[in-house]
Formats: C-alpha cells, structure tokens, sequence
C-alpha cells in the first residue's frame, strides 16, 4: 500500500445521515482508511461500529478545531446539510456558516489535505429542456437568486469549496450528487412504494417531459472515495489538466429521463405497471396554486406546526430539472455508473418492499433472483 495515497483517517460530516451511514461502511471496508470519525449535531441515528462520533456545532469555531487538532484527519468528507424543507435560518447556518468555519479550520489544520464536498442538481440553474448540462456549462444560483433557500445555500457552499482550493496545502472537490435511491435507508423508494398503497402510482404531475439526473446510492459513495484518492495523489504529482483538485463533478447512473418515466419503471418492476392510457395527468398550472393554498391553511390553522403533505415546493420540483454529462467524472476520476440500472433498480425494490411488508412480485425474483444483505450494503464504494 502506497502510504502516500491512502486515506489514512478520515472525518465526515453528516455522517449519520443517508449518503453520509453509508460513505463510513464504505471507508470500515477500505483498507487504505485506518480510522473513521464522525462530526454530527446528534449522532444517534445509524451509527457503526468501530467509529467514533463526536457531537458537534458546525458553526461553533473552537470546538470543530479541537476535534481536527484532537483527531489530526487527512481527508475530510462534507456532507452534512438539513433537509430541503428546513428552516432558511437552519439552512444557512449549516450549509453557508458551517461549510466556511469547516474550510477555515481545516486550512488551519496541517494534517488535513483533501476536502470533498457533496452538492446536489438544485444548486444548479436549470438549462432549456432536453439540454445535458456538463461542469463547464452549468451555472450555480447565487446568494442573490430568488429560489428556495436549500438550493441556495447548497449552491453557496459549492462555490466556496472549490474557490478554497488551495494545493499543496488543502486540495477541494466538489461533487454534484442528484436523488439517490438504495441502501438501507431507502426513503427515494419507499415514498414511490407508499404511492402503490394508496392507488397514487396511475398520478403524474405535469407533462413530464423534462429530464432528471438519478444515482445508486452506492455508486455515489465511490465516486466519493475516488475523488479523494484522487487528490490525495494530487499531493505529489501535481497535474496541469485532467486534475480533481479545484474542480466539480457530476455524478449519476448516467441516465437521464423523465421523473414519473423512473417512478413507473419502479411501479412495474414492483409488479403493478401502469399503462399509457391509465395515467391521470394532472396540470401543474392547477397543482401548484392548490399546493399554495394548502400551505396556507395549513399555517393558519396550526399556527404554522404543521405541513401538508401537498406542498408548492414539491409541484414547483416538476417545473425545473437539472440533467447533465457524467463524462468529466468518468475521465477524471475513472467513475463508472451502474451497468445495467434496470437490475439494481430490481434488487433495490425487492429489498424495500421486504422491509416495508409488501408482497414481494414473482416478476423480482424470477429476474434478479434473491437479492442478498451485500448487494445492498456497500462494500468499496456517493457520499
């Protein structure tokens, strides 16, 4: 093993969370990772053996230095971030305040060399329909742009990540990770499995013509690891073009398609396909209005304690997409996407509808067989 190059020990943010539990399995098993920490407000939720945690405030300067200076990292992975539906105030303390006090501290801090960052397709600016964005085209929103505060703070933080770059001393990465589905903790698929329970599956929002980016959960979390590797050799070699380091990535199973075209390929692989002519379309220019409304009442009602399950930020997802090239990310970082994503995406369901207690379609295991607790557990790997 070349000392050099290997991970050596390792910090995450939000490593409790759904991208961040796995990214640590993926680092138990790799064995250039010697040790595992864990930064997270309250690190209660899928926790690992073999990991320390620690219970830490972003925002809060001198503590985050005493834990580096105490656990002396060599690669930092930044993926802690609230929900989408947080509180603005929440969201720009982690995503804006937080990610700036970690890139002063670990600038600060000699022992760390590579910072990764996760951002997503909502920082970016939606391109004419159809069109693939790449890294080169693509534009992020701004502290200015009037959009949802998530998009904007995750935007921000991209920006700055990669503006912090800093080789030899600190070399950053950026990777724009869009809607992840697998793992053991999949909300993507059981939202889309709790829609076959209600008899929802026949409902798609809008046309559904604009495109949109997904990734297995576990192909992020190596693009994740190779990017690090990446610019821990960086260290040495230095290189003028083809680098990681100051650079963003895209990352998805590179294969771009409608929303609900992906959703019904869950249904039907789920056992309840849905035929063109059994699809109820309902137009965005009435949803989104009554989604407004709903909030609304909603807030006036319970004094603002409750949301509906209809709200004007899940309509307004429809309005915009994001799709782009992963070529960059293949070149670079030699990323592959899943092979066939048809086969994960069988596996995947049969796994959550299990865990959810759904009756399992002979249509699953004829084809994919019994899927196993490995095939859904990293083991090398989105992050």
């Amino acid at each position: 093993m070349d000392a050099q190059n290997s991970l050596g020990i390792v910090l995450v943010t939000g490593g409790c969370g759904r991208i961040g539990s796995q990214l640590v399995k993926a680092l138990l098993s790799d064995p250039t990772c010697s040790v595992v920490h864990v930064v997270s407000r309250n690190p209660t939720t899928n926790l690992q053996a073999n990991t320390t945690y620690h219970a830490v405030d972003l925002c809060n300067a001198e503590q985050l230095a005493a834990i580096l200076e105490e656990v002396k990292p060599r690669v930092i992975f930044h993926l802690a971030s609230p929900q989408y539906l947080a509180p603005d105030n929440e969201l720009w303390q982690t995503n804006v305040i937080g990610t700036r006090v970690l890139l002063k501290c670990a600038s600060e801090c000699p022992s760390v060399k590579a910072f990764i960052y996760t951002s997503t397709d909502s920082a970016i600016i939606p391109a004419a329909p159809g069109v693939l964005q790449t890294e080169e085209t693509a534009k992020l929103y701004d502290e200015h742009s009037k959009i949802k505060m998530y998009c904007k703070t995750k935007a921000i933080g991209d920006a700055e990540v990669t503006a912090a770059n800093n080789p030899p001393e600190l070399l950053t990465a950026v990777l724009r990770i869009p809607g992840v589905y697998g793992g053991g903790d999949d909300k993507f698929m059981v939202e889309l499995l709790e829609n076959l329970k209600k008899g929802q599956h026949h409902v798609q929002l809008g046309e559904d013509k604009l495109l949109y980016e997904f990734c297995y959960i576990n192909k992020a979390v190596e693009a994740l690891i190779l990017a690090a590797k990446a610019l821990l050799r960086e260290l040495n070699t230095r290189p003028t073009k083809n680098k990681v380091n100051g650079e963003t990535f895209f990352i998805s199973d590179g294969v771009s398609m409608p929303f609900f075209d992906f959703a019904r390929k869950v249904y039907a692989f789920a056992g309840h396909p849905v035929a063109k002519d059994e699809i109820k379309v309902m137009p965005l220019w009435f949803m989104i209005p009554l989604a407004s409304t709903l909030e609304w009442a909603y807030w006036v009602f319970t004094l603002g304690t409750k949301q509906p399950e209809l709200r004007r930020w899940d309509m307004e997802y429809f309005t915009r997409s994001v799709a782009w090239k992963i070529d960059k990310a293949k070149k670079v970082l030699g990323y592959e996407p899943v092979a066939n994503q048809d086969e994960i995406l069988k596996k995947c369901i049969e796994s959550c509808m299990e865990h959810c207690g759904m009756k399992v379609s002979s249509r699953i295991r004829g084809t994919t067989g019994k899927a196993t607790e490995s095939e859904h557990n990293i083991v090398h790997h989105f992050g």
